[in-house]
């Protein structure tokens, strides 16, 4: 007797575990590994996401997708020339909202030789804008500058820091001390 009551009692399952458990919302429907998706308007493309794992989430009130493993996402113009570049370890993208928010080691590459380096980085695309309030670090062929908060462009072409925190010009001349040594 005692030992049936050992086994009635092993057998309590906790109802909330149970219901986590077997809550499909917060399982992911479809998951891609190793993935390289191309987005083409009028028949060229627009962009490409490479990711190491994309897991997507259905939910009703707020589909998401959560890009992990890393993340890179290059950008074309109308002539298919990259015009910027994406790198980050993850992402989610809201479809709904058309916000992608990059997350963990973002640096944002652009044609003109900029270079923007934070920690979280929001894509608006139906406004055609990034922004983030982290601290962030823009690398130009002429200078570097370091502050927090950031919105920009979304190809990065112009910006604007919104707390500069520093700058340094970058010194484009050839150093003038360095003397050719002569050919014998």
């Amino acid at each position: 007797m005692l030992v049936i009551g050992m086994f009635v009692s092993a057998c309590v399952n906790d109802l909330e575990e149970v219901e986590r458990v077997s809550n499909h919302e917060s399982l992911p429907l479809q998951t891609i590994k190793d993935s390289r998706i191309t987005y083409t308007d009028s028949g060229r493309t627009s962009f490409i996401i490479e990711a190491g794992m994309i897991e997507r989430y259905p939910n009703p009130e707020k589909p998401l997708d959560k890009f992990s493993k890393g993340i890179r996402v290059v950008s074309y113009d109308y002539f298919g020339n990259v015009e910027s570049e994406l790198t980050a370890y993850r992402a989610t993208n809201y479809p709904e909202d058309n916000l992608m928010i990059a997350r963990d080691s973002v640096i944002l590459k652009n044609k003109e030789g900029k270079m923007l380096n934070t920690e979280e980085l929001s894509w608006d695309e139906k406004e055609g804008r990034i922004f983030t309030d982290k601290f962030v670090k823009i690398t130009t062929p002429n200078e570097i500058l370091y502050g927090d908060g950031l919105e920009a462009k979304e190809d990065f072409s112009s910006y604007e820091i919104m707390n500069i925190k520093g700058r340094i010009t970058i010194d484009t001349e050839e150093d003038s001390t360095q003397t050719e040594s002569p050919t014998p």
